[in-house]
């Protein structure tokens, strides 16, 4: 134990980076820790201190990855003036997953490793669900972002049908394009007629941070 106390964040920077490449290349494998600690120089029992369990390793570098993922959609939907419609917040979000390396792998590659890793007790909430979508919606629509004449399960089986389909397709060399398309016809057909998006900013703010202290109450796509 003393010596993950003498670990400093540069070190586990590395560490987590590390693992990144190997499970981009390999996936979550049975030697994953000594192979991340061939690619550092930090031997496996430092590694091992620190993350004693199996997946701990894993889990502690997508839960990383999900942080930075959320904090570029938050800071784009915060410097969009229409941000706070749900048109522009899935602009942002797919363009995260789908451009980020480890997010796209899960997503669209390795869906048991996913549900392994959502479920181990240090893990973030990442994983689809249509249940919280509808909820995020109904948030959006209590806020007078979303028409209230339409019915949050419908937009959530847009959203899922679009997500889906850019997963299918994947990868895309215009990702920004087509993404910006699909949010158009979204926004068409289900974005309220407002000038302030302000609160629908705020709503999804306080929606987004409040799975962090849901038992792991699943982020949507």
């Amino acid at each position: 134990m003393k010596q993950a106390l003498e670990f400093d964040q540069a070190q586990l920077d590395d560490v987590l980076t590390a693992a990144e490449g190997v499970f981009l290349e390999n996936g979550i494998v049975e030697d994953f820790v000594p192979q991340v600690a061939a690619r550092t120089g930090v031997p496996s029992e430092t590694i091992v201190s620190l993350y004693s369990q199996p997946l701990d390793l894993p889990v502690a570098m997508l839960n990383r990855e999900f942080t930075r993922m959320y904090q570029g959609i938050l800071a784009n939907i915060e410097r969009d003036p229409r941000g706070g419609l749900l048109s522009r917040m899935y602009t942002y979000v797919f363009t995260e997953v789908y451009e980020r390396p480890v997010a796209r792998t899960l997503y669209m590659i390795d869906r048991t490793a996913l549900h392994s890793l959502m479920v181990h007790q240090h893990a973030k909430n990442y994983v689809p669900s249509g249940e919280i979508q509808v909820d995020l919606v109904q948030t959006l629509q209590d806020a007078g972002m979303v028409r209230s004449t339409v019915e949050p399960e419908l937009v959530s089986s847009a959203i899922t049908v679009m997500s889906g389909g850019l997963a299918l397709t994947a990868p895309h060399e215009n990702l920004g394009e087509i993404v910006e398309s699909l949010m158009s016809m979204l926004g068409f057909a289900f974005d309220a007629e407002v000038e302030d998006t302000t609160p629908g900013k705020k709503a999804f703010y306080s929606w987004a941070t409040s799975l962090d202290t849901a038992v792991r109450a699943p982020v949507s796509l």
